[in-house]
């Protein structure tokens, strides 16, 4: 059963499928744009957890998360409108650079970037 998203939330999400849906193919700068989406994700459902427990939730994260996407970004961008082997292997190897290897979205991006490379699978904005 899927949550019910705020107005917000379903607005982030309805832009980023616009952009991953207008994207001909799985580019790298695709790839970025979900992994943005999954750090979103990833922060609210921590922060969710957070105040279950009777906390507040770690007002710094997102932004930490963010900017490690952008040094990511920075990293990768020579092949930001490439699809080929080459740019992923680029890409995979600045996401574990960059995050630690037990992050779920970190995790998630691997497991799309292999579906695109051995499959053609485009990567998807469901789960973290």
């Amino acid at each position: 059963m899927e949550p019910k998203l705020n107005p917000l939330d379903q607005f982030i999400a309805a832009r980023v499928v616009s952009k991953v849906a207008a994207l001909p193919t799985a580019t790298v700068e695709m790839f970025l744009e979900v992994l943005s989406s999954k750090l979103v994700q990833q922060d609210k459902k921590e922060t969710l957890q957070e105040m279950k427990r009777g906390g507040r939730g770690n007002i710094y994260r997102l932004g930490l998360l963010l900017e490690a996407a952008e040094k990511v970004k920075s990293d990768v961008s020579q092949y930001l409108k490439r699809d080929d082997p080459e740019a992923m292997e680029a890409l995979k190897a600045s996401l574990q650079r960059r995050f630690t290897s037990n992050f779920p979205p970190l995790k998630g991006m691997l497991k799309q970037i292999e579906a695109w490379t051995t499959r053609g699978k485009k990567p998807t904005l469901i789960g973290i």
